[in-house]
C-alpha cells in the first residue's frame, strides 16, 4: 500500500513538473518569436515581406540588406553605432562613478537626514519618465556659460546638440542607488568596525572591502545603466538636432518614411542594434542574477 501511494506521489510530482515545463517552453518561445522573425526578415526582400500570408522563411537569404543598412543615411549607421557607444559606455561609467559615494553615504555615514535623502532619491523612481523630458531641456538649453550663453542662459544652444546634452540628466540613476545601498548593507558591519580599529580611510574601505565584495551589484547596475542608456530614443531625438550625434534607436527612424517603410533594412538595422546587448547580456548574466538577489538581502 505504501508503495502505491509513494508511485502515484511521485507519478504526480513529475506530471505536475511536466505540466510546468510545457508553460515554460511555450512562454519562453512566445518572447523569442518576435526576435525570431525580426532576424528572419532582416534576410527578405521587400516583395517577400509584403506577401499575405507571409513565409516564414526567406526565399533567397539577402545578407546584403545589412551592408545597405549599415551605409545609411549619409552620415552611415556606423556614426549611430559609434554615438551609441560613446553615450552608452562613457554615461555608464559616470553614473557608477556618481552612484557608488552617493549609496556609500547613505549605507555607512551617520548623519542629519541621511532617512529623508533616501526616501527623496527612492522617490524619483515614481516620477513618469516623461514628464522630465520638457524641464531637463529647457535646463540643458540655458545653462550658463554652456555652447554660447551667457551668465543667465541666453545667447547660445548650452548642452543642446551635444554628446553632454544627453548624457546629464540620467548620470545620478535612483534605481542604481537604491541597488548599491542594499548591497554595501548586505557587507557585514564587522568589516567596517575592523577597518575603522585599523585605521583604514574611508575612501580604501570603499575600494578595498566595499566594491569587490558587491561587485555583482556594481554589474547589475552597469548592466542595467547600459541598456537603458543604449535603448533610448525620446530623450536624445529631442536633445539633439544632427544626425552625426544621434544614436542607433533614433537612427532607426530612418527606416520610416512617409513613402513607406523599408522594413527589410530596418529589421537588419534593429538586429545589430539588439545583438550587443544580447551578447552582453549572456556575458554578464552570472554577476546579473547574483546581483539582484543579492540586493533583497538586507534593507
Amino acid at each position: 500500500m505504501n508503495a502505491e501511494r509513494f508511485n502515484f506521489s511521485q507519478l504526480s510530482s513529475r506530471f505536475l513538473w511536466g505540466i510546468v515545463t510545457v508553460i515554460v517552453l511555450l512562454l519562453a518561445a512566445l518572447v523569442l518569436f518576435p526576435f525570431l522573425w525580426m532576424l528572419l526578415t532582416s534576410f527578405k526582400t521587400a516583395d517577400e515581406i509584403n506577401l499575405m500570408p507571409p513565409d516564414f522563411f526567406p526565399h533567397a537569404w539577402m545578407v546584403k540588406n545589412y551592408a545597405e543598412a549599415w551605409m545609411k543615411p549619409e552620415s552611415t549607421f556606423a556614426r549611430y553605432f559609434w554615438n551609441t557607444i560613446v553615450v552608452a559606455g562613457l554615461g555608464t561609467a559616470l553614473q557608477l562613478i556618481i552612484c557608488v559615494p552617493i549609496a556609500y553615504a547613505i549605507s555607512h555615514f551617520a548623519f542629519k537626514g541621511r532617512g529623508v535623502i533616501f526616501m527623496l532619491v527612492v522617490a524619483t523612481m515614481m516620477i513618469p519618465y516623461d514628464i522630465t523630458l520638457v524641464p531637463n531641456f529647457v535646463t540643458l538649453r540655458h545653462i550658463p556659460f554652456a555652447g554660447g550663453n551667457d551668465w543667465a542662459g541666453a545667447g547660445g544652444k548650452g548642452f543642446y546638440d551635444s554628446y553632454m546634452g544627453i548624457l546629464l540628466p540620467y548620470l545620478a540613476d535612483a534605481f542604481s542607488i537604491f541597488l548599491l545601498r542594499q548591497a554595501f548593507l548586505s557587507v557585514p558591519k564587522d568589516y567596517w568596525e575592523a577597518s575603522q580599529v585599523d585605521g583604514m580611510s574611508s575612501f580604501r574601505y570603499l575600494y578595498s572591502v566595499l566594491i569587490p565584495l558587491s561587485a555583482s551589484s556594481l554589474v547589475t547596475a552597469g548592466l542595467l545603466g547600459f541598456i537603458g542608456k543604449w535603448n533610448a530614443v525620446s530623450w536624445p531625438l529631442i536633445i539633439t538636432s544632427t544626425e552625426a550625434i544621434r544614436p542607433l534607436q533614433v537612427g532607426l527612424l530612418y527606416f520610416v518614411s512617409e513613402n513607406g517603410s523599408r522594413y527589410h533594412e530596418l529589421m537588419a538595422a534593429a538586429t545589430f542594434t539588439v545583438l550587443p546587448i544580447v551578447l552582453l547580456y549572456f556575458a554578464a548574466q552570472r554577476w546579473f542574477h547574483s546581483g539582484i538577489a543579492a540586493s533583497g538581502i538586507k534593507g
